[in-house]
């Protein structure tokens, strides 16, 4: 199944903007968009889907917001990025551990307006966008797209699941 992160050009711009004042620290933090009318804040992932290329480009649609049939397919829309503290030990450059306690506050708020956590992004300050080892082993939560913002600036996101990532089509709207 074809999966899709849709991303608000300012989200895109606020990650990136956050991933160069945390580097060379991998930076790190939620994606968060409105909750779909009808479902609920979170649905699952079905069965993992095969990998697609990512694309960075203006969304050609006359209405960039979120669509029903995003959640309905498992797709995310995500309009927000906030940023959260990376709780891995000074030292380490090349892992990232989010807020737990962050984390559920976010989640809470969000409900209680209409929205919910679609993903979390992180950066590989040195390497590709690409889902690292550590990273393979940290997914716990196959609900959540993640997007990783590599060393160069690009951008790619990714879907976990029990076979490891399967990479998602990324769609930038204005």
């Amino acid at each position: 199944m074809a999966r899709a992160l849709r991303l608000s050009a300012a989200a895109l711009a606020a990650l990136r903007a956050h991933a160069a004042a945390e580097h060379p620290r991998e930076a790190c933090g939620f994606l968060l968009g409105p909750a779909a009318e009808g479902l609920p804040p979170e649905t699952r992932r079905p069965g993992a889907g095969r990998g697609l290329w990512t694309r960075e480009a203006p969304f050609p649609s006359r209405d960039p917001g979120p669509r029903r049939d995003d959640a309905e397919r498992g797709d995310a829309f995500a309009d927000e990025a906030l940023p959260s503290p990376n709780l891995a030990p000074d030292g380490a450059l090349d892992t990232f551990e989010i807020d737990a306690a962050l984390h559920l506050k976010l989640q809470r708020e969000a409900r209680a307006v209409g929205r919910r956590i679609v993903g979390l992004y992180h950066s590989h300050p040195a390497s590709a966008p690409i889902p690292s080892p550590r990273d393979r082993e940290g997914a716990y939560d196959h609900s959540l797209v993640w997007l990783i913002v590599g060393a160069d600036g690009a951008c790619r996101a990714w879907w976990p699941g029990p076979d490891g990532f399967c990479e998602a089509y990324l769609e930038v709207c204005p």
